[in-house]
């Protein structure tokens, strides 16, 4: 309704808004349990068993620290070479690097 109104932008947040309201109702109304077990409850997989140690998330968070920002420079860098049209004159032009 809201694309055939000309507010594709709030279309797609409402749209988002909705999905992920969704998949939060589904873990909010599961918690803790991950994967319940039909058979045994208390052979389901719970956050509590399901999480790292501690040394392992601090060495997820320093990693994660110190590569993200270089994924995100890197990443901006490869959009801001590659950006710009490619048109079909451009394709004829250029036939012979295209490929």
């Amino acid at each position: 309704a809201l694309s055939k109104m000309g507010r594709p932008g709030l279309a797609f947040i409402t749209s988002s808004l909705v999905l992920a309201s969704v998949i939060l109702t589904a873990g909010v109304s599961m918690f803790p349990f991950l994967i319940p077990s039909s058979s045994a409850l208390n052979s389901s997989l719970t956050v509590w068993d399901a999480s790292s140690s501690l040394t392992t998330l601090k060495i997820m968070f320093w990693t994660t620290v110190i590569f993200l920002p270089l994924i995100v420079a890197y990443t901006t860098w490869v959009f801001r070479v590659l950006r710009g049209k490619i048109t079909l004159e451009h394709i004829h032009q250029n036939d012979h690097s295209a490929y």
